[in-house]
């Protein structure tokens, strides 16, 4: 059987990302031919090996105490290891923080099968671009009965202030990168994993625009998010 992957977006924003997904598979979006095999995007910089259920979705919710956020319980089977990323900026580091949590939700809401799940839209600003990256992902995985097993790793993460912005009260723009060497698809209708083929198309760069949330204090969410295939910076 033949199996390919989700994200092949080339660094592009997702107001565009729909139709260069059903590309990368095909032309198939049903995500249960012999082409769907999906492999989902995954994000964060914080080197806390933050396995299956130690990993809660709080990802330094220790920041901003105050912020009620959704729990992220992830099963043994699948880890994702961060990379720690200090930064003196206490507002660039909450905008990490929440673009890792970002990150994070989408790959949750595919281990839940649920394209309305609550992390995911907690994370992101209602009816973003990248609020409908992340139901996509996670609504093409569950479509064809499709998780993720084993390790994400993710490193390298820079914050930059928004052009024009100045930070602060502006947004900032988050890049990182995520090394899926270590991933595995499951076929959730027979519980068997299939391994992705090794080599540079393991490797993503994220680039997520983070904006204060116009309704939680303290909270940063994505506005638009884009991802660039086979990174070779990210090797």
């Amino acid at each position: 059987m033949n199996r390919s992957r989700v994200l092949p977006l080339a660094a592009v924003s997702l107001t565009t990302a729909a139709a260069l997904l059903l590309t990368g598979c095909g032309g198939d979006d049903s995500g249960s031919s012999d082409k769907s095999k999906d492999k989902a995007a995954g994000s964060d910089a914080k080197k806390q090996e933050s396995a299956g259920a130690e990993t809660d979705g709080a990802g330094g919710a220790d920041r901003t105490p105050e912020v009620d956020r959704p729990a992220m319980k992830f099963p043994k089977d699948m880890s994702m290891v961060f990379e720690k990323t200090k930064l003196s900026d206490p507002e660039q580091a909450a905008a990490l923080n929440d673009a890792e949590n970002y990150a994070r939700s989408t790959v949750y809401g595919i281990i839940k099968q649920d394209p309305e799940d609550a992390a995911y839209k907690f994370y992101s600003e209602p009816k973003s671009p990248a609020a409908k990256y992340a139901k996509y992902q996670i609504d093409k995985h569950a479509s064809g009965g499709l998780s993720l097993s084993g390790e994400r790793r993710h490193s390298d993460a820079k914050v930059q202030p928004a052009k024009g912005s100045g930070g602060k009260k502006g947004g900032f723009v988050v890049t990182f990168c995520s090394d899926d060497s270590k991933i595995k698809g499951k076929d959730l209708q027979s519980g068997s994993t299939f391994p992705f083929e090794p080599g540079l198309q393991n490797f993503w760069l994220w680039t997520v625009d983070m904006v204060p949330s116009k309704s939680t204090e303290g909270l940063w969410v994505a506005h638009d998010v884009a991802v660039k295939d086979k990174a070779k910076e990210c090797q």
